[in-house]
């Protein structure tokens, strides 16, 4: 493999059709209303979007309201506490094509599968496995052929450039940014 080789790179996945915003964590009140803790976005946010998938079927939620970090969601047909408990621990997507992010902004979901490379000297380095959330920034766990990294996702002094189309994270390395877990 030579120095500007991409040669032992794995085709990077696609990006994903449908992305995972949240899950149904518990009832709230007697009328029927789920508690929705989100994922990877604000309760702002995910009150923002019209419809919704759960396991492959879509709704659109008769009322949303942000409560702390959750978000409190009227579902169509689910009119008591009974019925709004038999939904908890199901997961709520929407369709990426829906959502119009910031240039530069991107979901957890379509991070995970990208092939990251070093900026200089352009050589690969792994595939991103896991986005790890932590206070002060996300890390991206990035799984290589003989070791696994974590990379930390700030822009501009670890990220050099996340490129959709083709899929790539170029990253400036640093010693230490290997982990000892496979």
């Amino acid at each position: 493999m030579g120095l500007f080789s991409k040669k032992s790179a794995p085709q990077p996945s696609a990006r994903p059709e449908y992305i995972e915003v949240g899950q149904i964590v518990n009832t709230h009140g007697v009328r029927g209303e789920v508690k929705v803790q989100p994922w990877d976005v604000s309760p702002e946010l995910l009150c923002g979007f019209k419809t919704f998938y759960m396991d492959g079927a879509p709704f659109r939620p008769t009322s949303k309201r942000v409560q702390g970090d959750m978000v409190l969601m009227k579902l169509p047909e689910v009119d008591d506490m009974d019925a709004a408990a038999a939904l908890k621990r199901k997961v709520l997507s929407i369709r990426r094509n829906d959502v119009q992010l910031k240039p530069g902004e991107h979901f957890d979901a379509e991070i995970i599968g990208m092939n990251v490379y070093n900026y200089f000297p352009h050589t690969y380095i792994g595939t991103v496995v896991d986005v790890l959330s932590y206070p002060a920034h996300k890390l991206y766990k990035v799984k290589g052929e003989e070791k696994t990294y974590l990379i930390p996702a700030v822009k501009d002094i670890f990220i050099t450039d996340i490129d959709e189309e083709s899929r790539e994270i170029s990253v400036h390395m640093i010693e230490g940014l290997e982990t000892d877990e496979d």
